[in-house]
């Protein structure tokens, strides 16, 4: 290695697993995001119905908004579900009975 390789090494600061994503939503061809689009929204939203992070879905920061503000939409008009909290209300309840 030279000198300018190892300077390079040491400057930076990504991890050595880390792999540059592209977006899925920014590609020619993607589908148009929207709050009708119910099947393209599930898959930044868990199983439980959290908003998925953008380090997640590796979308970028002004799609991860758009999404995220899309998502919000579509719960209130019911065609997405509020997180569910039946695990802590389970467990709510073994300690009270």
């Amino acid at each position: 290695m030279n000198d300018v390789q190892k300077k390079n090494l040491k400057t930076d600061k990504r991890p050595y697993n880390y792999k540059q994503r592209s977006c899925p939503l920014s590609v020619k061809g993607a589908p148009e995001v929207n709050y009708k689009n119910v099947k393209l929204l599930r898959k930044y939203i868990s199983d439980r119905g959290k908003i998925r992070s953008s380090l997640i879905t590796g979308i970028t920061k002004q799609e991860q908004a758009k999404v995220a503000r899309l998502i919000k939409i579509a719960r209130e008009l019911a065609l997405l579900p509020y997180v569910t909290t039946s695990t802590y209300k389970q467990s709510y309840n073994r300690r009270w009975s």
